[in-house]
C-alpha cells in the first residue's frame, strides 16, 4: 500500500491556506521569468514517452492532456499508470487537486490543492509548502491511508534535453517531497520535469524511496522522454 502511495504522489509548489515560504532567492539569474501558460499550455493534446533508464525502461507510454467535467479542469493520462486532475486559475496557475493509481485502483486527495505550477515562474529560487494527503480507494473512496505532504521547489534552471522528437532548449523544474504515512512510515520523492515554451513536457525523471520501520524499503528510478 505504501508503495503505490509512492507511485500517486507528484507535485506541488504552494496552495491557498498551505505553509508557503520563499527561502532562497541567489542574487544570480539563468532564466529570465515565464508564465505557466507559455510552459505548460492546457489545450488537448496527445504525445508519446518512451521509458529510457529504470523500470519499465524501452516502454512506449501515451500521454493524454483533455478537458475534464467542470471549467478550468483538466486531466493528464500517462498510459495506465496514472491520471492526474488539474484544474487551471483565473490568474493562470494550475493546482494539482488529485492523482488517479491506476494499477493499484487507487486516488490520492490534495488538502489542500497542490500548486503544480504558479502563474508565474521565478527561476532561482526555492519555495516549501506543506499541507495534507489522502489516499484512498478509487471505486468506492473509502480512505486508506493519511498523511501529511513537506514539498521543496529547487532552483529553475535552463536546460538542452536531446529527444527522439528533437532536440530542445527548455526549462528544467525540480521538486522534492516527503509525504508522512501512519506506523512511522515515509516516501521520498525526487522528480525532474523538462518542459519547453509552448511544447509541454519533453522529459520526466523521477526516483522515490519507501522507508519503513522493521520492514524492507524500496527505491524506484524512471526517465521517459518524449518521441512523438
Amino acid at each position: 500500500m505504501y508503495l503505490s502511495c509512492a507511485r500517486a504522489i507528484l507535485i506541488g509548489l504552494s496552495t491557498a491556506g498551505a505553509t508557503l515560504a520563499d527561502t532562497s532567492a541567489p542574487p544570480a539569474s539563468t532564466v529570465q521569468e515565464i508564465e505557466a501558460a507559455e510552459l505548460f499550455p492546457l489545450v488537448p493534446y496527445e504525445s508519446t514517452f518512451e521509458v529510457v533508464d529504470g523500470d519499465g525502461e524501452g516502454r512506449q507510454v501515451r500521454l493524454e492532456l483533455s478537458s475534464a467535467d467542470g471549467e478550468g479542469r483538466w486531466e493528464v493520462r500517462f498510459g495506465g499508470y496514472n491520471i492526474l486532475h488539474l484544474s487551471e486559475l483565473r490568474d493562470g496557475s494550475v493546482l494539482l487537486t488529485g492523482l488517479d493509481v491506476l494499477t493499484q485502483g487507487q486516488t490520492v486527495l490534495y488538502e489542500p490543492p497542490v500548486v503544480l505550477l504558479p502563474n508565474r515562474i521565478v527561476p532561482n529560487r526555492t519555495w516549501s509548502a506543506s499541507g495534507k494527503a489522502t489516499v484512498a480507494n478509487i471505486e468506492t473512496r473509502e480512505v486508506e491511508h493519511r498523511g501529511e505532504y513537506q514539498h521543496r521547489v529547487m532552483p529553475i534552471t535552463r536546460e538542452r534535453y536531446v529527444t527522439p522528437a528533437g532536440d530542445y532548449e527548455g526549462f528544467l523544474v525540480p521538486f522534492e517531497q516527503t509525504i508522512d504515512l501512519e506506523a512511522q512510515a515515509a516516501i521520498r520523492l525526487s522528480l525532474d520535469l523538462g518542459f519547453f515554451p509552448g511544447k509541454g513536457l519533453v522529459k520526466r525523471s523521477m526516483k522515490f524511496v519507501v522507508d519503513k520501520p522493521l520492514w524492507f524499503g524500496s527505491t524506484t528510478r524512471r526517465t521517459a522522454v518524449l518521441t512523438r
